[in-house]
């Protein structure tokens, strides 16, 4: 040690003497660095070779990183008060980062609030190392992974259920997910009938990829892999498919990102991270767009991991060693500030010190409700292995934003489970906004919407038609729950005439007839049935409550049917097929007695028959 050390104050005098060496160039920077990184802190003259380090290097970033390192036995003591005095220390050795230490000085000043940590029990965690929790969107299963082995290669998927508000024992998935290697869960879709995986399966393109496996009506597909350019050559894993279906996000060590390129696994910024950023790929009608680097706020020169957007689809949880933080990996938040650019975020608020500590932290995923963070963690003294699975309440600073979500059975009119698509759409955008699917087994659907819109949601199935509903989510502050099961009609039976389909996206202004704009979603989707099924014809009925005279009704509900037609006529749908009526208030479905039932009784409704026998 004594002649490491001799080396190291050796190496000083060269540098501050002449100047003419870098650290960069010097082969021994980064092999000093490395096992410096790597040595057993307890050692007092490991305290000590940091503090020759910091002497030496200041102020790059390796430096920066071993006042971290020097900080992290106050930070493991909860000492916040000593590791602030580390920081305060070294300040003046690094004038470039005044604000870096600024918020790290910050975030150790702030009182602690107490957040409750919780271990996931024994039906969960076990005698070996549990890691990598994903908890499903609509909060009933939770996916992690096991390493069932004495030493890492041997990972295996579990899952466990809520039931009655108690986790129960998680199984092992088998096949086709099991392999003889390993296999780690990275994602679960919102519907959750996709699952995204890490794992050493067949045809990978590179070092790590991105796998997905689908639920059918006999389980799990077999896997199959992400094409390009979500995978690469290079690095790529942790694939987090959006709440609305049409985005995922993931991260890689490829070329062209923020900073240099440093390939995973090999020793950089006091770790093995590399520089990986963060990525995201949009789903369109041909395929996966371009890989979209997030751009220098969210990425920098060092490592971005473990993207995880929250349903909200606004909030992005990801952890970094790149910006202000505590220890080696922390994990952030940023609000993405368009919906029509994912390089537009807001700056990254780190979660603070009861939820980052001086290891690495990240693989956090949070309840749709806002309200936990799932994370692993090692060696605790309530563990019940090496590692095990937790969760801790979020402060209210890193809360998302407020999601209703929508769930329910999809069936036949016989009750019989359906496989359908489930789409939705913005009302107050006037634009489509997602899809999902039901389960393929039991027909159940769950779709998650952000607070602060109005939205039209339906079922579709080939041989099926049903209606749509609507929600109305403009003054929703908080996370609430709504359910409601969607029955979906053979159009075979629809077209015999007896069936009335409620149009409930149909919009007019109070006592007037002309379509409002947020009316066009609906009636297009009309429009591509009546263009798929040209042998059927359709009637269109409007209907009002009893408020105003019984002719003013009859006169208005005829418009409001004839609106509906002429928008049909205006996309191409032939005159011949279409038909209006007005009934005004003369079937009412509901009580006129309420400004409920008034506003059940006002509606528009759509009869299909043959061509041949429309009225």
């Amino acid at each position: 040690m004594k002649g490491l050390k001799l080396l190291k104050v050796c190496f000083a005098i060269v540098i501050i003497s002449f100047g003419i060496i870098s650290f960069q160039a010097n082969p021994v920077y980064p092999q000093f660095a490395e096992k410096l990184m790597n040595e057993d802190f307890e050692q007092a003259s490991t305290i000590e070779d940091y503090k020759q380090f910091i002497e030496i290097y200041k102020p790059n970033e390796m430096a920066f990183v071993a006042v971290q390192r020097l900080a992290k036995p106050y930070l493991d003591e909860k000492d916040w008060v000593g590791a602030i005095t580390v920081f305060q220390d070294y300040k003046e050795y690094f004038p470039g980062m005044k604000e870096r230490f600024d918020k790290i000085t910050e975030l150790l000043n702030a009182p602690e609030k107490n957040l409750i940590v919780k271990n996931l029990g024994p039906n969960i965690n076990s005698e070996k190392s549990e890691f990598r929790p994903i908890i499903s969107v609509d909060g009933k299963k939770l996916y992690f992974g096991r390493n069932n082995g004495i030493f890492s290669g041997n990972e295996d998927i579990y899952v466990s259920s809520l039931t009655n508000s108690q986790w129960i024992e998680a199984e092992k998935l088998g096949p086709p997910l099991h392999s003889k290697s390993s296999e780690t869960p990275i994602g679960i879709s919102a519907d959750g009938n996709t699952l995204t995986l890490l794992g050493n399966y067949p045809d990978s393109y590179g070092r790590g990829d991105n796998f997905f496996t689908n639920k059918t009506e006999n389980g799990w597909s077999d896997v199959k892999h992400f094409p390009e350019p979500i995978n690469s050559e290079y690095f790529d894993s942790g694939a987090n498919l959006t709440a609305d279906g049409k985005a995922v996000l993931f991260y890689s060590d490829r070329p062209g990102g923020v900073g240099n390129f440093h390939k995973k696994s090999q020793f950089f910024h006091g770790g093995y991270w590399g520089n990986i950023d963060i990525y995201v790929c949009v789903k369109t009608d041909s395929g996966w767009s371009e890989a979209i680097n997030l751009g220098e706020t969210i990425n920098t020169p060092y490592c971005e991991y473990s993207p995880f957007l929250h349903p909200d689809g606004k909030t992005l949880y990801f952890s970094s060693n790149g910006h202000y933080g505590l220890g080696e990996l922390d994990v952030f938040k940023a609000t993405r500030l368009s919906d029509t650019s994912w390089t537009e975020w807001s700056e990254p608020i780190n979660l603070g010190k009861e939820v980052n500590g001086s290891d690495n932290d990240w693989g956090y995923r949070i309840s749709t409700s806002g309200d936990l963070a799932y994370f692993s963690a090692y060696n605790k003294p309530d563990g019940y292995g090496s590692g095990d699975l937790y969760s801790i309440e979020l402060p209210s600073e890193a809360k998302p934003l407020a999601v209703t979500t929508v769930s329910g059975k999809v069936s036949d009119p016989n009750g019989n489970p359906l496989d359908v698509g489930i789409k939705w759409n913005d009302l107050t955008m006037n634009k489509e906004a997602g899809e999902a699917g039901s389960d393929p087994q039991t027909g159940d659907y769950f779709i998650a919407l952000p607070a602060g819109h109005k939205y039209s949601y339906y079922a579709e199935k080939q041989g099926y038609i049903g209606k749509s509903e609507h929600l109305d989510l403009t003054d929703k502050e908080q996370y609430s729950e709504y359910t409601l099961d969607i029955i979906l009609y053979p159009v075979e039976e629809v077209k015999k005439g007896e069936i009335a389909i409620q149009l409930n996206n149909i919009f007019f202004d109070v006592d007037k007839w002309e379509l409002r704009g947020e009316s066009f979603l609906e009636l297009d989707r009309w429009v591509d049935f009546l263009n798929e099924n040209d042998d059927t014809g359709a009637e269109i009925h409007g209907h009002t409550d009893n408020t105003g005279t019984e002719q003013h009704n009859k006169i208005l509900s005829e418009k409001r049917a004839q609106s509906v037609v002429n928008y049909l006529q205006s996309k191409g749908i032939e005159k011949t097929r279409l038909t209006a009526k007005g009934f005004g208030e003369e079937f009412p479905v509901a009580t006129n007695m309420t400004d409920e039932g008034r506003q059940k009784n006002r509606r528009v409704e759509i009869k299909l028959a043959q061509l041949a026998e429309a009225k």
